[in-house]
């Protein structure tokens, strides 16, 4: 079994410990002791669960583009749904209240077959493609491509209001409503790690722009954050190109970001 996938299935056999815990406690009553442990070990799988999540940048062919048999996908389409729905658990600060939906954030998602259409009209789509675009062969290797974006508040509010401090308020709630948003794209890539799919968080590319959101049918008062590629596990197996990510071993040591105040 190639490596790559051996690695998530050991992810997702630890992350289980996450479920059971949650099972138990909300079954059954735990001594403090016990309990105790049980919180360690699962602090424990959380962390390792974040450790362990990668970006994995999967090139396929559009000539031939990784085939997602319908068995294959009613397995892992509604999981998909369920970590969507999971991520959506994410704190946000300010009632967005628009169509009567409290959350800043709006999910649009693309099954693999939508996702082989896109690559074969890309080019049609956008005549400044350029050769070296990688999103024809991303389309044409996921099994799913999850569109994030976030509703700014005030992204006109130079027109709204000419005192600093009321600018300065609106500032701040649409960078909470994007902090929000970011905060569900990073549940989102964990519980899909922790259920043994591969995932890279992209910034869309020509997903971002307002000519594609008119083919896609995206309202144009929202704006992408993170385009979320998906691998199933299935076809961790198929030869193509993977590409880790760029910043990975750049990491700084906590230390170098991390300080303690004491008064």
């Amino acid at each position: 079994m190639p490596r790559s996938r051996t690695k998530f299935l050991a992810v997702k056999q630890t992350t289980k410990m996450i479920y059971d815990f949650v099972e138990q406690v909300s079954t059954a009553g735990c001594q403090d002791m016990e309990s105790n442990n049980q919180s360690s070990k699962l602090a424990n799988s959380i962390s390792e669960l974040i450790r362990s999540r990668a970006t994995r940048k999967v090139l396929g062919d559009v000539a031939s583009p990784v085939a997602i048999s319908k068995l294959v996908a009613a397995a892992n389409d509604p999981k998909v749904i369920s970590a969507i729905r999971t991520a959506g658990w994410a704190p946000f600060h300010y009632d967005r209240a628009i169509d009567g939906i409290a959350e800043p954030w709006r999910i649009h998602v693309l099954w693999n077959a939508e996702c082989r259409k896109v690559a074969n009209h890309l080019t049609d789509w956008f005549d400044d493609l350029k050769p070296s675009n990688k999103l024809p062969s991303m389309l044409s290797a996921c099994g799913a491509l999850i569109l994030v974006n976030w509703l700014p508040q005030f992204q006109n509010d130079g027109e709204d209001s000419n005192l600093v401090e009321a600018k300065e308020k609106q500032v701040q709630i649409d960078e909470e409503h994007l902090a929000a948003t970011a905060a569900l794209v990073q549940n989102l890539i964990l519980v899909l790690t922790s259920e043994g799919m591969g995932t890279y968080w992209s910034s869309g590319g020509q997903f971002r722009t307002s000519k594609m959101f008119d083919r896609l049918g995206i309202p144009q008062r929202e704006r992408m954050l993170a385009a979320v590629f998906v691998e199933y596990p299935e076809t961790m197996d198929s030869p193509n190109e993977r590409l880790a990510g760029k910043q990975r071993d750049k990491r700084s040591e906590p230390t170098s970001w991390l300080k303690e105040i004491r008064l």
